[in-house]
């Protein structure tokens, strides 16, 4: 594959990434970790929008299904997990510019997520400590919040604890399915799947599938086997890029990338260009962001770049290219990676 990089904006400690539809056209969100922006750049035109000035803080960002314009994201996450005031915000795209309203207030919010199942939308929440103090204690397990969602997307007037010691649950990754949308989290009890309910009043399904501590996880069938590996960043924004095989109910390990990448953090699993992929990137040392693939010799890993030091990284598929969407918090960038075939 052929990978094309292009620079769309410079932002200190460029963190959160996401796309939004605004008048049809793709909108490339970045948003950064420290105080600062967020910002709106048009797929199509390069245009670039302040969605806000701040107060930044930015973990996750949303949109809202089936909606033009409109997404969730969170604030007030700060550096060195100063959380205590996190809260979600709704933002809509007028044609004066982008209205910011506060959606939610929700301690310690890192990671939440807008699933599907037959026809209902649910709101989850992963909550990274259950601490009162301003700063995040790790002896003060997080937990997940649900709760069904209005067809307005109104914000929950109740949320339901669906797990408990959820020890930093900072790893988080969804795969849209036809019939539903599962989540999958990790925190240093390991990784767990988590499917919404068939209906607003019945129960979440958690099902723990590793017991490793995990910062971060990704599924996608790489060996194209018919059953999906998972990748993951082990311990604690750890140095270890690991895949896991379905053997049977349990998981088995089947690589490791084979050289510690100190500070791992972006991770992403699913199709480039055809072919299913691991991505991933780490924020110190070298600051590699890498590709991972199969092949009937095994295993292979790909050098994309050094010394960026990517946060979050997304994929836009398309017919003549794909877009790698990234965002690099060392060195203050965000980014695109357009990826072609390979010509003879």
């Amino acid at each position: 594959m052929q990978f094309t990089k292009q620079h769309l904006c410079d932002l200190p400690y460029c963190y959160a990434v996401g796309t939004v539809p605004v008048e049809g056209r793709t909108n490339y969100i970045f948003a950064t970790d420290d105080t600062g922006p967020c910002y709106a750049i048009d797929a199509q035109t390069g245009r670039r929008e302040t969605v806000w000035d701040g107060p930044g803080g930015t973990m996750s960002i949303v949109p809202l299904p089936g909606q033009d314009g409109a997404f969730l994201a969170s604030q007030r996450f700060m550096p060195g997990f100063a959380a205590l005031h996190a809260r979600i915000v709704k933002l809509v795209h007028t044609h004066s510019g982008w209205t910011v309203t506060p959606w939610l207030e929700l301690p310690y919010v890192h990671r939440f997520d807008i699933l599907e199942r037959n026809g209902s939308f649910y709101f989850l929440g992963c909550i990274l400590s259950s601490t009162k103090e301003e700063q995040a204690r790790w002896d003060a397990p997080g937990y997940l919040v649900a709760a069904p969602l209005r067809s307005d997307f109104a914000p929950p007037a109740y949320l339901e604890v669906i797990a408990q010691d959820m020890p930093r649950n900072h790893g988080y990754c969804r795969v849209d399915r036809p019939q539903y949308t599962p989540a999958y989290v990790a925190c240093d009890r390991g990784v767990f799947a988590l499917t919404p309910p068939p209906a607003p009043s019945e129960p979440w399904e958690i099902r723990q599938l590793l017991t490793v501590p995990a910062s971060d996880v990704a599924v996608c069938d790489i060996d194209g086997d018919g059953a999906e590996e998972l990748a993951t960043i082990e311990p604690f924004h750890g140095d270890a890029f690991v895949l896991y095989h379905a053997d049977g109910s349990a998981y088995r390990e089947v690589y490791r990338y084979p050289r510690p990448a100190p500070f791992l953090h972006a991770i992403w699993g699913g199709s480039l260009r055809g072919k299913p992929v691991f991505l991933a990137g780490c924020r110190e040392a070298d600051c590699e962001f890498f590709l991972v693939s199969h092949s009937q010799a095994g295993y292979t890993s790909q050098i994309i770049e050094s010394g960026f030091g990517p946060s979050n990284v997304t994929v836009i598929p398309g017919q003549e290219q794909d877009t790698i969407l990234i965002a690099n918090r060392q060195s203050h960038e965000g980014a695109v990676f357009f990826v072609k075939e390979d010509r003879p």
